[in-house]
């Protein structure tokens, strides 16, 4: 049996393998805009912060975030004294259009002189967001599962293959009267790996939900 394709269901997001980054100029004021992974709220305030100490000639730092799946996420987003509604909320628009997810965007501005007026603030502080979101190398994210795997030395081999070939992750090998580990993959191949394994123990495998 295949795995089954990793992206076909819909249950998949992307989150950043690393930073990504944009600058663009409006007006003689300067955007600048960085994306990175974040895995919590306080995360994401503290990574604002270290941008204004970073930026202390900047008007204004603005950000949004959005973090974990979409029947948990949780997101946040803050104008920093720009007009409401013009700078924090395109720059969560555009994370959301992306796809992307546990990801902050802060986007740093140096004023120029010049007011942008509303429409001018939301597209100069989505495009910055945006551009900074193209420029971040992604890596898929998926609902994982953990259970340990309990079975005789003769099918360790076995097992092993078949953890690289479903992409599996595996921690905590112990080899005592048997070989036991503990075993993470994505939740919809659950059941289909579950089989894999019986078939390769012809049934003499004890599987354990953590």
């Amino acid at each position: 049996m295949l795995p089954p394709d990793s992206t076909a269901d819909g249950k998949s997001f992307r989150e950043p393998a690393g930073e990504g980054f944009a600058q663009l100029e409006v007006k003689k004021s300067r955007f600048i805009g960085r994306a990175r992974r974040i895995q919590s709220p306080q995360e994401a305030r503290d990574w604002v912060s270290k941008e204004r100490v970073a930026h202390p000639g900047a008007r204004h730092v603005v950000h949004a975030f959005l973090i974990g799946f979409p029947n948990s996420e949780v997101a946040g987003m803050h104008d920093d004294g720009e007009p409401k509604g013009t700078a924090g909320r395109p720059v969560l628009d555009a994370i959301r259009a992306s796809g992307i997810r546990n990801v902050l965007v802060t986007v740093t501005r140096y004023f120029g002189g010049t007011k942008l007026g509303t429409g001018g603030l939301v597209r100069a502080y989505g495009d910055c967001a945006r551009l900074s979101l193209e420029n971040t190398p992604t890596v898929e994210v998926r609902p994982e599962l953990s259970f340990r795997v309990w079975l005789p030395y003769e099918f360790y081999d076995g097992l092993v293959r078949l953890l690289e070939t479903w992409k599996c992750r595996r921690e905590q090998e112990e080899f005592q009267e048997g070989v036991s580990l503990v075993v993470y993959l994505p939740e919809d191949r659950y059941e289909g790996y579950l089989e894999e394994v019986r078939n390769l123990s012809r049934g003499r495998c004890q599987i354990t939900g953590l």
